[in-house]
């Protein structure tokens, strides 16, 4: 393989038991690739240069978690005047052909691609390296490489590919498993599909000793200054994480038998290894409540400006600029409110702590500052909760959907409310918006269901399902190639 250089953030974990000082992310390094593929370090700083890299706001920083992703899935207001709202207009009425949304998907695709070119890197110098690694590390690595190429593969399937439910056969995206810089075919959506299992269940196997299912999550750095590779397990992807992914990508692909196991593996452990949120720590605490819920967060990335995406979205200090929110009557009528007809309710600890009333509007603080802005939480973006393996197994656990909804009940116990009597599939899309929204999951839901996108209580503005809405092109720079 020719000499190159490679551009990475180096990620280091500091060995100290407080959490205010638990990440450093030092300046870029430029690395030979002889030199950063050549020890166990090396390997575990290319690998934790990919996770940080998913915090860009092409990816998950942005586009793929409280932006763009979720504009197409409805979640917010987005009002006409291009003055304000600029090109946020032309995403909302699902115009995917401009100029600017053309450049922003291709940035996009671009971006989750040179993360899958790293993670093959990576994974063929591990066949080839002459290094000796420590204990289980080999596996980890390799572990967690795997699991990150198939969820970017994942979500680009689901962000361009076509509705999987109605067009499995169709020509989707390609899937890279060397490391190459030519450009590989566009495949079948099924065969896609069968990658990303494969990769997935690889995963699993190589990380069956991960400490996550023995010791927790290990929140606390070693005292010794020891390595902490193996700490801090919901900031990576750890065993339960992948077997989410499973559960998340069998229902997408139409693997309701699968989907359920899956889930239902990763909500019997989780007691002991992903515990639903001390009301205290949410309620209780009304100067700096836990409003991600961290201790159920599966996996997350760890972004130490993640304020700045409730700064530059949410913030309504930012009036008359764009403010991200969900519409008022939807929220009120429908989401967290309509008693027993929908499920709503505002003692939803989902509510009360990320719903802040500013004059007439409420608007949406899951993002914000704690007071303690050294906290772990602080630097939080949740990717897969415990919440979303509940909804999982209520809808995968019969072709009967009602039959799941012990598990919603579950679920609405653990925020607060009461249970719902019967079980649709709208209730129960109104509980995926209570759960994940701003998560970037809501319009994956919508195409997977083919359903209409609930943007309003007005069934006017509600748009019907379509392949034009929930297919997206591909980019220029691919159909190019």
């Amino acid at each position: 393989m020719r000499r190159f250089t490679i551009y990475i953030l180096a990620l280091a974990m500091l060995a100290s038991v407080s959490c205010d000082r638990w990440l450093d992310v030092k300046p870029y390094d430029k690395i030979s690739q002889d030199e950063l593929l050549s020890t166990e370090d090396g390997f575990i700083k290319l690998l934790n240069g990919i996770y940080i890299e998913l915090n860009s706001d092409m990816l998950y920083g942005g586009a793929l978690s409280v932006e763009m992703i979720e504009i197409m899935g409805g979640a917010y207001v987005i009002g006409t005047d291009n003055s304000v709202w600029g090109n946020y207009s032309d995403l909302a009425g699902y115009e995917y052909g401009t100029e600017y949304w053309r450049a922003r998907m291709n940035e996009t695709w671009n971006k989750a691609y040179s993360l899958i070119l790293n993670c093959n890197l990576l994974l063929e110098n591990l066949e080839t390296t002459g290094v000796e690694f420590s204990g289980d590390n080999y596996k980890i690595i390799k572990g967690e490489a795997l699991a990150l190429r198939a969820m970017l593969h994942f979500d680009m399937l689901r962000l361009f590919g076509p509705v999987y439910s109605r067009y499995p056969d169709q020509l989707s995206i390609p899937y890279y498993k060397q490391y190459s810089v030519t450009p590989n075919e566009l495949l079948p959506a099924f065969e896609v599909a069968s990658a990303i299992t494969h990769d997935l269940l690889e995963a699993r196997i190589l990380l069956a000793g991960d400490p996550v299912r023995t010791s927790g999550t290990m929140m606390d750095a070693p005292s010794d200054g020891s390595s902490t590779f193996m700490y801090y397990r919901n900031m990576r992807l750890n065993y339960y994480a992948v077997t989410s992914l499973l559960a998340r990508s069998a229902l997408y692909f139409g693997d309701r038998e699968k989907a359920y196991d899956y889930s239902v593996e990763v909500i019997r452990d989780a007691e002991k290894v992903f515990p639903f949120v001390d009301k205290t720590l949410v309620t209780g605490s009304p100067e700096d409540p836990d409003r991600i819920f961290s201790s159920e967060v599966i996996f997350a990335l760890t972004h130490s400006q993640r304020s700045s995406i409730f700064k530059d979205y949410f913030d309504p200090s930012r009036i008359p600029n764009y403010v991200f929110r969900m519409d008022n009557d939807l929220m009120s009528g429908i989401v967290f409110g309509g008693g027993a007809m929908t499920g709503g309710n505002q003692d939803d600890y989902r509510y009360r702590v990320n719903w802040v009333a500013t004059g007439a509007n409420r608007y949406f603080y899951k993002y914000s500052d704690m007071n303690d802005t050294g906290n772990i939480r602080n630097t939080m973006i949740p990717m897969i909760r415990l919440g979303e393996m509940y909804l999982i197994a209520a809808e995968s656990r019969s072709e009967d959907i009602g039959a799941g909804l012990a598990y919603v009940n579950r679920l609405r116990s653990a925020r607060g409310v009461g249970n719902l009597q019967t079980l649709t599939e709208e209730l129960l899309q109104y509980e995926y918006i209570r759960e994940l929204y701003g998560e970037g999951q809501l319009f994956f839901m919508y195409k997977r269901m083919f359903a209409p996108v609930l943007f309003s209580t007005v069934d006017s503005r509600n748009p019907q399902p379509s392949d034009a809405i929930f297919t997206v092109p591909l980019p220029d720079s691919e159909t190019e190639n």
